[in-house]
């Protein structure tokens, strides 16, 4: 439910893409970044956040994913952080089905298949918040780009960490990954993502269609609310076939933003590191539906901070007449 696939051919390529310095000494956003984010639908803040929170940020992660994650009983390994061995082809237990009822409706809290785990259960903790929604540096860029009036964050989508697998015999990995191009589906405005650790080339960096987001706002019927009209598949069809993808690459502590309407995909991963990214979504503070409104319409999503609008707006022509960016 957090991705909106449609079967489209799923090219295995993208280039690799590093931001080029557009930041102005002084300024929060610079114009030649305005400019950058309205015509591509991304902008990345190299080393945006402090290097002390990160140290700190990690060590509790990996805490977390050592605790949380459950190694396959049969399963003659054990991840450790200080041998970058272990780290290859993961063999995690069996993923138990998301649950059908109750607040975690939809999604498992904690999500390991194959080279990905998703940590949704700590996106509530306030060191988290603290280091990407709620971080004053962060949070003061969104509102030059979507505006002032922000809904106060409430948690995050978690930590999303992409492992390295190789294709050996018997390794117990699965086929190796490809890009799967999407769009996430409730509402969605303003999204973050901050890299905890470098990312060089080629480990799984977040990877984007640039401009896909002109493209795919004209084909939903309202400006945030995941609301696809009958263009919709041919939309993706057109991004993918058309638009080659950047795969980012940026040092630890650097925050990606992007517009809600990009299509985007988890990187190719052939290195040997683990990816690890923190993700965040950002809004207007806005009359939402309820999230039993949500479950009956299919959109329920308990662990990003967005709620589809009561009264979204209606597509026009300017994509950017509800942002303060535009």
């Amino acid at each position: 439910m957090d991705q909106a696939h449609d079967k489209q051919p799923e090219l295995n390529t993208s280039v690799v893409f590093q931001m080029p310095s557009l930041t102005r000494k002084g300024q929060a956003l610079s114009q030649q970044e305005t400019d950058f984010f309205l015509e591509n639908g991304f902008l990345i803040k190299e080393r945006l956040i402090e290097p002390g929170l990160l140290d700190g940020a990690l060590d509790r992660v990996w805490q977390h994913q050592l605790a949380a994650v459950p190694v396959a009983p049969d399963a003659d390994w054990r991840l450790r952080r200080e041998d970058a061995g272990t780290w290859v082809n993961p063999r995690w237990a069996p993923q138990p089905p998301h649950p059908d009822h109750g607040y975690h409706q939809g999604r498992q809290p904690v999500e390991y298949v194959g080279r990905m785990v998703k940590l949704h259960d700590i996106g509530t903790a306030p060191w988290l918040l603290d280091l990407l929604p709620r971080n004053p540096v962060v949070r003061k860029i969104a509102k030059q780009m979507l505006g002032e009036n922000l809904r106060n964050t409430r948690c995050c989508r978690g930590v999303y960490a992409i492992f390295p697998t190789r294709s050996e015999p018997d390794s117990g990995a699965s086929e190796l990954p490809r890009l799967g191009p999407h769009i996430d589906q409730v509402c969605q405005q303003l999204n973050v993502c901050a890299y905890l650790d470098d990312v060089p080339p080629r480990n799984g960096g977040f990877t984007v269609y640039p401009g896909s987001h002109r493209i795919m706002f004209g084909a939903h019927r309202y400006e945030a609310n995941f609301s696809p009209t009958d263009g919709f598949r041919e939309a993706m069809r057109r991004v993918v076939a058309e638009i080659e993808p950047l795969e980012l690459v940026a040092p630890a502590g650097s925050v990606i933003f992007w517009h809600g309407r990009l299509v985007h995909s988890a990187g190719l991963h052939t290195g040997d590191r683990i990816r690890w990214a923190l993700f965040a979504d950002y809004c207007q503070d806005r009359p939402v539906l309820s999230d039993e409104q949500h479950k009956a319409l299919g959109q329920y999503e308990w662990f990003k901070d967005t709620r589809l609008f009561r009264d979204d707006h209606v597509v026009t022509n300017d994509m950017w007449r509800s942002w303060r960016i535009g």
